[in-house]
């Protein structure tokens, strides 16, 4: 026998968990913590049968819970404040003792936190928790319909197994026609048609980068972006996002660049592909260097060769793109003092290093640079210089930092020497899926560089000893980077077959929908010719809701359903609080009570011995129903 209680308790806990786990990677873990804490707490006091808590405490912390989502909430911060908002009230009602109308609410704050994860963010994983969600908070509404009528209900395990089957029919039905809908019905550029914005990423280039900046997207193991070619890139490739070239002596700031606009030289190496860009809450589009041109997002090109959204991106988005592997930016005359600016009260101790790496020509005291960087400091992203003065303390005494402390130095170092310098700030290095035949670049292997002008030429050199890419690819041939792959090439196909079937390509089936259509006559004759094989197809499905019904459903179910549907039609209707006997002993009419008394008798010999109805015997009890 299988207590319903446990099993009720036992799902409901389970579509809590699911309802949390769609929601884990967004919300702090303080919020986490919380939450889990509760969620353990009102697990051990259920089953141990005590609640530590009166509930009008736990409704005064809910209170207080919701006003508190009046001090966070903002016009640009909608959606995550209500989100952890909800897993504390769901924590909450996990604490209560549960009434009917406690199980459905902890049901409908999971379906909400699921809802606001796709706010969050749309991936592979949330039609997973979606589907998990669906067949549980179905099966476990049926579940509770009985367990509200009998706390102490036990079936057999066959019983319960038809129970579930009949409850996992209705989602298995309503499943692929949601799905339908999902992929047809068009999904907006904008969250929630700009009702509600989206959270804001923490990754991704801005205007301005502090000197240490960067190892905090280094630090990330999200992917940056997905690129698809059908040519091999190298596995270090510079991919170009944003040219910062005004320093303040800690920050690197992007400037609306002044002068001629640069003209692209050099045009070797073309390569054509696709960038499937994730938030990141800035406006740069990354592209491989050099990139020409984009299409499929609005944008702007600047004068050195960014390309910037019309808008900050804080939804995935996809374009074309092309660029020349060969390609160098091209302006004569370079605007030089624009490019040597220098802050006020350089450490003099620089000004002499920079002397000491000066050399006969442009291109000698960029190599003397270079060199000097690489063979004398190392690189890292533990305990960066985070002084006042991070130059310095990098080059003087810690002697160690990541890209950025690199690149500063040698911008720094090559602008005292009166050469036009500026940073640029993207990504270094491909990861290859072979899985999903595309290239894969992680947050973790952000970089920056620095571009000198030389003779007019924009030229490439990249001071950094090492690279992120180099450095944090050593075992990527493990099992857990193997698996990754896996997970991700099934991103990448679910990314390209459902989020991307934007209103342009349903726009494109439609047109051919009518193209089709118009090969008949008239709607009237298309309707004609369609509606037999809809009205068959609507006669089967019935057909089967019906046959499944008659299969799952038991004897005892089934003729007490009939036995009372029958008295009802007679206008005796049994009350929810009457049992079968005072039910039918309050039938003024004798013969029908005669009748009905003797099929409850039959009916309660097998039902309160928990013994399945035979059939000669459901022959008989159908016959007096039937007399009735």
């Amino acid at each position: 026998m299988i207590k319903l209680k446990t099993v009720v308790y036992g799902i409901t806990y389970f579509i809590g968990f699911i309802g949390f786990l769609s929601v884990s990677g967004h919300v702090s873990p303080t919020y986490s913590a919380i939450f889990l804490i509760m969620f353990f707490a009102g697990l051990f006091t259920d089953w141990k049968g005590k609640k530590p808590l009166p509930r009008w405490a736990l409704n005064l912390l809910s209170l207080t819970a919701v006003a508190s989502l009046f001090f966070r909430i903002s016009a640009e911060n909608v959606v995550l404040p209500v989100v952890e908002t909800l897993l504390l009230l769901l924590g909450i009602k996990l604490l209560e003792d549960k009434e009917f109308r406690d199980f459905m609410q902890i049901y409908t704050i999971s379906v909400f936190l699921l809802t606001g994860s796709a706010l969050l963010s749309i991936d592979i994983s949330f039609m997973l928790f979606f589907t998990v969600m669906f067949f549980s908070v179905v099966v476990a509404v049926v579940l509770l319909t009985y367990y509200s009528q009998d706390r102490e209900l036990a079936v057999e395990r066959d019983t319960f197994r038809k129970i579930v089957l009949s409850a996992v029919l209705i989602p298995s039905l309503a499943l692929p026609l949601t799905g339908f809908f999902f992929i047809l019905l068009p999904r907006t550029q904008q969250p929630l048609f700009n009702l509600i914005p989206a959270e804001k990423s923490t990754t991704g280039f801005s205007d301005s980068i502090s000197i240490g900046d960067v190892s905090q997207i280094q630090e990330s193991n999200e992917t940056a972006l997905r690129i698809k070619t059908d040519r091999k890139l190298n596995s270090e490739a510079y991919i170009r996002a944003v040219v910062l070239n005004f320093f303040d002596g800690k920050t690197w700031k992007r400037i609306r660049p002044a002068g001629r606009e640069e003209k692209a030289v050099n045009l070797k190496g073309r390569i054509k592909y696709t960038v499937i860009l994730e938030p990141t809450g800035s406006r740069y589009l990354p592209a491989l260097e050099l990139p020409l041109g984009l299409d499929g997002v609005r944008h702007r090109k600047e004068k050195d060769f960014v390309f910037s959204a019309a808008e900050r991106i804080y939804r995935r988005v996809k374009y074309t793109a092309i660029s020349y592997s060969g390609g160098k930016p091209f302006v004569k005359p370079v605007n030089l003092p624009f490019y040597t600016q220098l802050p006020y009260g350089i450490d003099e101790r620089i000004v002499k290093l920079a002397e000491s790496l000066k050399g006969k020509t442009v291109r000698e005291t960029v190599n003397k640079v270079v060199s000097y960087l690489k063979e004398n400091y190392s690189y890292s992203l533990q305990d960066l210089p985070v002084s006042e003065d991070p130059l310095s303390q990098f080059l003087f005494e810690v002697k160690k930092g990541n890209c950025e402390y690199f690149a500063s130095a040698g911008a720094v170092l090559l602008r005292l020497n009166g050469i036009p310098t500026r940073l640029v700030a993207g990504y270094k290095g491909v990861v290859y899926n072979r899985i999903g035949d595309y290239y894969i670049v992680p947050q973790k292997y952000a970089h920056t560089w620095i571009e000198v002008n030389i003779d007019g030429y924009w030229e490439r050199y990249d001071p950094t000893a090492g690279s992120p890419s180099q450095i944090l690819s050593k075992g990527e041939k493990s099992l857990a980077e193997r698996l990754r792959l896996i997970m991700d090439a099934l991103e990448y196909a679910y990314i390209n077959s459902i989020i991307n079937f934007d209103f342009q390509k349903q726009v494109k089936v439609v047109r051919s929908t009518v193209s089709f259509l118009s090969g008949f006559r008239s709607l009237f004759e298309y309707l004609k010719f369609a509606f037999p094989y809809i009205a068959i197809g609507l006669a089967v499905s019935i057909g089967v809701v019906l046959a499944l019904r008659e299969l799952t459903e038991s004897r005892s179910r089934k003729v007490l359903r009939k036995f009372l549907k029958k008295l009802e039609k007679k206008g005796y209707k049994k009350k929810e609080n009457q049992g079968l006997e005072e039910f039918v002993l309050s039938i003024p009419d004798g013969q029908v009570r005669e009748k009905a008394l003797r099929f409850v008798r039959i009916f309660e010999s097998y039902y309160y011995r928990d013994r399945e109805i035979d059939r000669a015997t459901y022959r008989i009890l159908l016959g007096i129903v039937n007399d009735i």
